[in-house]
């Protein structure tokens, strides 16, 4: 099993009924944060891995804590494969990401 601690994007609103009446008048209430590039490059390279069950943690949960203390690093995205960390800190090189993931996921 693969899983990423890491800042993903998220949308938020008002309150669930709120936004849908406002969807009915065609108002948006909601607002959304931008996918940073690190992230679009992470997502990338899990896409290209295929249909693989992932856990994405937030950094700011209690796991995603935990993780962070457990692998002893604080650079995110964390990228942790059947229990071994395969990769922390910003994500340059996608097809390595991929290569790396998948010899994890292939076993020693």
């Amino acid at each position: 099993m693969i899983e990423v601690v890491a800042f993903l994007p998220v949308e938020f609103g008002v309150c669930r009924t709120c936004d849908e009446i406002a969807n009915v008048f065609k108002i948006r209430l909601r607002e959304s944060l931008e996918l940073p590039d690190d992230a679009a490059r992470l997502l990338a390279a899990l896409a290209k891995l295929g249909p693989v069950p992932v856990r994405v943690t937030a950094p700011t949960t209690l796991r995603g804590l935990w993780l962070m203390v457990k692998y002893r690093t604080g650079k995110i995205p964390l990228v942790i494969v059947n229990g071994r960390l395969i990769h922390s800190g910003p994500v340059d090189d996608v097809e390595g990401l991929v290569e790396r993931i998948a010899a994890a996921l292939r076993g020693p």
